[in-house]
């Protein structure tokens, strides 16, 4: 029987802890409230173990065009997740190209195979940035902070970089972004852009108001990062 409280751990990255709950619109309300006094206990907690630190609502993207499901307007609505953040996660991306090829015009069909998938990527892209969903949640009751869109899975950290430094993005304190950052030691291109924006950027500002000598501004780096 499907448990929320169930940890999923992967070898690859074991400080990275996942705790799925079912798709609510095969679910009860039973579930439902599960679910709900799950994310109120563990946002909550003082206990760091047990605590959750974000959460990835996924919605799948093969059907673009479809409404806002109950199921969404439930969760927006009805589940407060406090000062933990909500990313909403639009999956299958990569299947809008099928849609894209099937909305290509007679005369596009008669092109060679490869302008004809330029252009059905250009559809999709269209289909994409059409998406309502994301505009329609913003109005609900407790919205998501922070929205990303997941394509070419199949490439290596394709996707997930972006998803995790939307995560970093959307977490509204300092303490756990250094936390998140720091289980990500095989994402060393997420590493050096967040110890970028947090301590290089400050400096180089500083010289630029105040004019420091260079000698003093390296020092001060060397100070912030240790």
């Amino acid at each position: 029987m499907h448990n929320i409280k169930n940890e999923l751990v992967f070898r690859s990255n074991p400080n990275f802890i996942f705790h799925d709950s079912q798709g609510f619109e095969a679910g009860s309300i039973g579930e439902f409230e599960q679910m709900k006094e799950f994310v109120s206990e563990r946002a909550k907690t003082t206990y760091l173990k047990r605590r959750i630190h974000a959460i990835w609502y996924c919605i799948p993207m093969d059907q673009y065009h479809r409404a806002v499901l109950a199921a969404e307007e439930k969760f927006f609505n009805e589940c407060d997740t406090g000062s933990v953040p909500v990313v909403l996660v639009f999956t299958k991306c990569d299947a809008l190209l099928i849609q894209g090829m099937a909305a290509l015009t007679p005369e596009e069909e008669k092109l060679p195979q490869e302008r004809k998938i330029v252009i059905g990527k250009q559809n999709a892209e269209r289909m994409l940035k059409g998406n309502p969903t994301w505009e329609r949640v913003q109005k609900m009751m407790y919205p998501p902070n922070a929205y990303v869109e997941l394509r070419e899975l199949h490439k290596s950290n394709e996707g997930c970089g972006l998803l995790l430094k939307r995560t970093v993005g959307a977490l509204n304190e300092e303490a756990l972004q250094m936390l998140l950052v720091t289980t990500q030691h095989t994402n060393m291109l997420l590493c050096i852009e967040y110890a970028f924006r947090r301590f290089l950027i400050p400096v180089i500002k500083a010289i630029h108001k105040n004019k420091e000598p260079l000698r003093d501004t390296a020092q001060q780096i060397v100070v912030e990062c240790k």
